[in-house]
């Protein structure tokens, strides 16, 4: 379709911006103007569009996510299957830390690490690997396969482990101090097993900060609740732990009255007197 001049009439060629025949400047054609517009981007290098980076970027960045997530994975289930305890469960607080559990002669050290790790001492005093620690509801298992069932008294720092078929296992904090006040304590004496029962004492009392004496002077030893002894005769210095109901001093080798004092160390002061007839 031919366009003419709109100052002087002549026709004019689309591709042209003045007119031929009186020179002004012409209007051009929609579809002229815009076929030269293509022309001239194709010309053109800057206004080749360039390419987008996003979704190359969004699938890398997805995939770096992925390897991660898979080598944190790897990493959980390795360390579970080494180690026998459950990665996404924080060991029970109360038992981590170092324990003693009484001997006759020197305390053994128990050490409940934060890992779920126990370390426990020798005989000879060296602290060897135990294996693992878990608390599976009421039960504290070491290794997965043995159970206790246990117990804590002294606010917390006395742990008694119970199994059936064996003497129960009393571990107590280390270096956990005594009550620096004169305790309350309640006994009851037994003529029959010849013994001084404790049947009520106060919180963070140690049998190491009791003196023990007899009249007559008589044999005695210090023994819990089971009938297990927890020093060497004639002494307390070496029990670590609290002293709990039902830990009991038993007299030997003695016929008739035999009055039993205790004193309480730190303040030097009386705790009582019984009599327990042998």
């Amino acid at each position: 379709m031919p366009i003419y001049c709109p100052h002087c009439g002549a026709e004019h060629i689309d591709d042209s911006k003045f007119c031929s025949a009186c020179g002004k400047k012409v209007k051009q054609h929609s579809e002229t103007k815009k076929k030269s517009e293509q022309q001239e981007e194709e010309h053109n290098p800057a206004f080749v569009p360039l390419p987008s980076s996003k979704k190359p970027r969004k699938k890398l960045m997805i995939g770096f996510v992925a390897i991660i997530v898979a080598v944190v994975i790897i990493v959980i289930l390795v360390l579970y299957f080494q180690g026998g305890t459950n990665p996404f469960n924080s060991p029970d607080s109360r038992f981590i830390g170092e324990w003693e559990q009484n001997n006759i002669g020197n305390p053994l050290l128990w050490k409940f690490n934060s890992d779920s790790t126990l370390e426990k001492e020798s005989f000879s005093g060296q602290m060897n690997n135990a294996g693992t620690w878990t608390v599976k509801n009421i039960q504290l298992c070491l290794n997965n396969t043995l159970c206790y069932t246990y117990e804590f008294f002294n606010n917390g720092s006395t742990l008694t482990m119970n199994r059936s078929g064996e003497s129960d296992i009393v571990l107590t904090k280390k270096d956990q101090q005594g009550t620096n006040q004169t305790p309350n304590i309640q006994c009851i004496t037994n003529s029959t097993s010849n013994r001084l029962i404790i049947t009520s004492i106060d919180t963070n009392v140690k049998w190491r900060d009791i003196k023990i004496t007899t009249n007559p002077i008589s044999t005695w030893q210090v023994q819990d609740i089971n009938k297990n002894q927890l020093a060497k005769i004639g002494t307390t210095t070496t029990i670590v732990r609290y002293v709990t109901v039902g830990d009991n001093i038993i007299i030997l080798d003695t016929v008739g009255d035999v009055a039993v004092t205790l004193i309480y160390i730190p303040t030097n002061a009386l705790l009582g007197n019984w009599t327990v007839h042998v």
